[in-house]
């Protein structure tokens, strides 16, 4: 009797399906005699459990911004995780360039944050909150400020009153804040 796989998604190496396991999530083609994929991702990152939903959106995108990961003195952090072409699961810190002073945007626990915010000698205070207006910023979004000084699209936001509006994010014209255009 054959006992029934649940598939997460598909493989972005292969193609194959990607089925939950014991230890984590693995490709099909990459269980039991059929070894031609090498897709295999630990059900346990930084010492964080991951969730089904989650390893989908990896599988599909390629990165996910995550919190709660844990180091081994047991602070936590949150991180993007980042689907290599051979299979290897990184943690990327960085999401892009900082547009006030070309330093590294680091993901932050509350904000995307420019790595020179420390350095004595150019301060830099420029930060991206991840959350404006009751949004909760997407990687995609933070990188598109990064990359292009603005959202490519109107994001939904939240005013006091609770009712909805709609405006695109972009960096101020001294490139030291976020703005709603």
């Amino acid at each position: 009797m054959e006992t029934e796989k649940k598939i997460i998604g598909r493989c972005p190496l292969c193609g194959g399906n990607v089925v939950k396991t014991c230890k984590g999530y693995r490709c099909e083609h990459n269980i039991g005699d059929s070894l031609s994929c090498v897709l295999n991702i630990n059900a346990i990152i930084g010492n964080r459990k991951m969730a089904d939903a989650e390893v989908a959106v990896l599988l599909e995108k390629r990165r996910i911004l995550l919190d709660g990961f844990a180091s081994k003195e047991g602070k936590t952090f949150p991180t993007v995780l980042e689907l290599t072409d051979d299979g290897n699961i990184l943690m990327q810190p960085v999401i892009g360039r900082c547009p006030h002073c070309g330093g590294e945007i680091r993901v932050g626990s509350r904000a995307f944050n420019c790595s020179n915010y420390a350095n004595q000698n150019a301060p830099c205070s420029f930060a991206i909150w991840r959350n404006i207006g009751g949004h909760q910023l997407t990687l995609e979004e933070a990188g598109e400020i990064c990359e292009k000084g603005i959202t490519s699209s109107e994001l939904e936001m939240y005013r006091e009153d609770g009712s909805i509006y709609r405006k695109r994010l972009g960096v101020s014209p001294d490139k030291l804040q976020i703005v709603k255009i």
